[in-house]
């Protein structure tokens, strides 16, 4: 059993963890959000959509190609010396390997969604599979090494060379190929830097047996996560086909401020399962610190979510243009299905914590499900706005994680949870369609009603001062 005293540290620990990461996090998104609205402001939603359906099928083969061999390499104690020259050779050899496929299918892609324009920029594309998975072999074993300085450096200068590239070429007329040329220059730079600041020998062979015990281990703790990794896939495949690429570019960008937005939930993410972990042994102790946790996962989004709702009517046309004011009314159910992935989050922690890996992939396949059946269904009906309320219909798959926690330690208390997602909910989803200054006094009138209502509510903020104040450790 964890003594007070022993938690209390935890917390304290924990919450200054988390501060910090929450500024290093801000500092990191505010030029991604720059650029993006430079970007998307000149291309319109029709180009941008272009762009977005691109990158969503380039990222889903990133994380998808690597088939958990990165986690591996990070989490595995003990590895054979040349552990990293295998896994560089079985991602040279797939990587290019599925370089020749997708530039034969990118066809298939263009027949698909109607649209043929992707097939030449998916061909562009193509090569950075590969450079991506040459850089993740050396990143990984940097990050085994716990050089996260200079991991970060190498991430942050090849994003800047993305947008340092993308937005001059926008801005000279360049179209959505402006982008494009910025994602074959970022991730050029990245798997040049990542290879000199961990350089592996190349080979084209490997063990199978190393291999095939490497894979079976890295898919045991991501395979849930490949399965998550289909949501991507909605856009460019599903949006793309029964909406066009302007509903794409619509959908896309909603996402994207949700993404920017609701990027502190990152911090919690980071620190929530190594915190979890450590209280595995006390299920009274695992309750309580989930039941918490979900209070700080929705005040961390939900208040900056429901505020630029109720702004949303002058801030989009101002900084996009007023051809992407409908991304305003699709961003309050992308929003609001966030602010739900995000309190229950804590429950995947959890989870992938105590090693339920196949919990978290049986939610991540009924979610997907109900997401893709609504998606589906309500896209040639509503257009754009279909995306969002699928979102809406994919909700019911909680329950799951809900009951696989409550088998792990007891059902958390959702008291202050629950009171919070309908103080957000209320401003979030009225703020489009009323002027700013009643969608404004909504919000405040929500939100004191919470504080006055939940005492503990107004806790937290003192909690955060307190572990701010605490003195560190002397090292």
């Amino acid at each position: 059993m964890h003594t007070n005293q022993s938690l209390k540290t935890l917390k304290n620990k924990v919450l200054q963890g988390g501060i910090y990461l929450t500024i290093r996090q801000l500092a990191a998104s505010a030029l991604s959000l720059v650029s993006v609205l430079v970007i998307a402001r000149v291309l319109g939603p029709e180009n941008y959509g272009v762009v977005v359906s691109a990158a969503f099928i380039l990222y889903f083969t990133f994380w998808t190609a690597k088939c958990g061999l990165d986690v591996y390499s990070i989490r595995q104690p003990t590895l054979p010396k040349d552990a990293a020259e295998q896994i560089l050779a079985f991602y040279n050899t797939v990587g290019i390997g599925l370089c020749v496929l997708l530039w034969f299918a990118t066809p298939l892609v263009g027949a698909w969604t109607g649209q043929s324009v992707l097939v030449e920029v998916l061909r562009w594309l193509v090569p950075v599979i590969w450079l991506e998975m040459v850089a993740s072999a050396s990143i990984a074993m940097m990050e085994r090494e716990l050089r996260f300085p200079q991991v970060g450096l190498v991430e942050t200068l090849a994003q800047v060379s993305n947008y340092a590239v993308s937005v001059p070429l926008v801005l000279l007329n360049w179209g959505y190929w402006g982008p494009i040329a910025g994602f074959v220059v970022q991730f050029t730079l990245l798997a040049v830097m990542a290879s000199v600041c961990y350089p592996i020998a190349w080979r084209w062979r490997w063990q199978p047996q190393f291999i095939g015990s490497a894979l079976r281990s890295g898919l045991a703790y991501s395979g849930s996560n490949l399965i998550w990794n289909f949501k991507t896939l909605t856009v460019p495949l599903v949006v793309s086909r029964l909406g066009g690429l302007e509903a794409a570019g619509i959908v896309g960008i909603a996402i994207r401020l949700s993404d920017q937005l609701g990027m502190l939930r990152i911090v919690i993410a980071r620190l929530s399962i190594s915190t979890l972990a450590k209280l595995l042994g006390d299920t009274d102790a695992l309750r309580r610190a989930i039941s918490r946790g979900i209070i700080y996962q929705g005040l961390l989004v939900g208040p900056v979510f429901a505020l630029f709702s109720c702004c949303a009517n002058w801030i989009v046309p101002l900084m996009f243009g007023k051809s992407w004011l409908p991304s305003t009314q699709v961003f309050t159910f992308v929003a609001l299905a966030t602010l739900l992935y995000t309190v229950f989050n804590m429950h995947i922690s959890a989870l992938y914590a105590a090693g339920h890996n196949r919990d978290v992939a049986r939610f991540n396949a009924i979610y997907i499900s109900l997401f893709w059946l609504a998606a589906w269904l309500l896209l040639p009906v509503l257009g754009a706005w279909g995306y969002g309320v699928a979102e809406l219909f994919a909700l019911p798959s909680f329950l799951a994680l809900h009951f696989s926690i409550t088998r792990l330690c007891g059902a958390p208390d959702y008291g202050d949870a629950i009171c919070l997602i309908i103080a957000t909910a209320i401003p979030l989803l009225a703020g489009p369609w009323l002027p700013f200054y009643i969608s404004l006094s909504l919000l405040v009138a929500s939100y004191s009603i919470l504080f006055l209502a939940r005492p503990t509510l107004r806790s937290i903020p003192l909690e955060l001062y307190a572990a701010w104040k605490t003195p560190k450790p002397a090292k």
